[in-house]
């Protein structure tokens, strides 16, 4: 149980950072002062990723040079992708990986958050199917194929500097994280990788696949407010919404610029042998409710498999909000239950836990799992 002045503390180190966020106080001021204080605690890892995920270029705490690329992290610092590294950084590790991608206004440890469960997904997984959890860093606020992109790149690099062989890839991604997992999937093949046919299994959580319809509200109200000069101010706060923000109105993967293509573009499909797990949430508990369809998760509506252009099984959980999704344990024994009946085949693994499976699919599209 926190104390009163824990989180008053908490509380004000997020209000402290997120000032410092709004006045745009200069980064290598920032960076001298605050590097291993603010900006590695809870409340700076806050501000780096809504600083990154909402102005993307226009704004980072992190600087121009922290600001591109997608990397490792273990321990709140940064691994670098060779072999030394990793090993000392993974020194348990299994030929399965299972790669964590954080959502908008993210970073790596959104996934650690919340008090209700006994530890994080990766954690748990390690446990309970002896794999390897890899957590990423991206900027939210680049386009969602640029970070697809530098996944592509990353996941090269790990295959080839694991201290052991790779038998099999895992992605899950929470909100733009799906995305960033599903774009990488559609670039691998144009750059013939040969990790590809190891990605068995996708799990997405509450990933906009059909596009965010507050993303798509807020394009129109940009649009109207730029008719007039009286609202001009109001248009150019607007406009400084990143480009991962506005990938999101249509749920963009690919490399084309997001204001050019037609209202619904093609998207698409995952390798064939793939085998994919949507799960979406409402703050309802009744699925198909009007107030779930409209609310949805308070930021994504529910996914149904009609929605889709490609072969998922789609879970809806009710009673839960968007980022409920990171860390509640209805979440959590979805995605081990239908990892465990997905599995893939004999032989694909390097190492197993001896544990017992259930053998029932774990379709359970419409089933309210409540967060207790």
């Amino acid at each position: 149980m926190k104390t009163a002045t824990a989180i008053v503390g908490e509380t004000a180190s997020e209000v402290v950072a997120l000032a410092l966020t709004a006045s745009q106080v200069p980064t290598r001021f920032i960076r001298k002062c605050w590097t291993g204080t603010v900006l590695e605690s809870a409340a700076g890892h806050s501000v780096t990723g809504v600083a990154d995920g909402m102005f993307g270029a226009h704004l980072s705490i992190l600087g121009q040079d922290d600001r591109g690329g997608m990397t490792i992290r273990a321990g709140r610092r940064t691994v670098a992708p060779d072999r030394r590294s990793l090993a000392a950084a993974f020194p348990r590790a299994t030929g399965t990986l299972v790669v964590f991608l954080h959502g908008l206004v993210e970073t790596e440890r959104s996934w650690f958050r919340g008090s209700g469960s006994p530890a994080d997904f990766g954690t748990r997984l390690v446990e309970d199917l002896d794999v390897t959890p890899v957590y990423v860093r991206y900027n939210s606020g680049r386009h969602v194929a640029e970070n697809g992109d530098d996944l592509v790149t990353l996941i090269s690099q790990l295959v080839d500097a694991w201290p052991v062989p790779v038998a099999d890839i895992i992605l899950v991604g929470h909100s733009m994280g799906g995305l960033v997992a599903r774009s990488a999937l559609h670039q691998a093949p144009t750059r013939r990788v040969p990790w590809l046919s190891r990605v068995t299994r996708l799990v997405c959580l509450g990933t906009p696949h059909v596009g965010a319809p507050l993303e798509r509200n807020v394009a129109r109200l940009a649009g109207l407010l730029s008719r007039s000069p009286l609202t001009a101010p109001l248009t150019r706060l607007l406009a400084m919404r990143s480009n991962g923000i506005k990938d999101l109105a249509h749920g963009h993967v690919h490399h084309q610029p997001a204001d050019h293509d037609p209202p619904n573009p093609v998207r698409p499909a995952p390798p064939a042998r793939l085998r994919r797990l949507f799960v979406s949430a409402t703050l309802s508990r009744t699925e198909g409710s009007r107030w779930g369809r409209v609310l949805g998760d308070l930021l994504v509506a529910p996914v149904t498999a009609a929605d889709l252009e490609e072969d998922a099984e789609v879970v809806w959980l009710g009673g839960l909000n968007h980022f409920a999704l990171l860390h509640a344990d209805a979440v959590y024994r979805t995605i081990v239950d239908w990892l465990r009946v997905n599995r893939p085949p004999s032989g694909r693994n390097t190492r197993t836990t001896g544990r017992s499976t259930d053998s029932r699919r774990s379709r359970v599209a419409g089933i309210s799992r409540e967060n207790r």
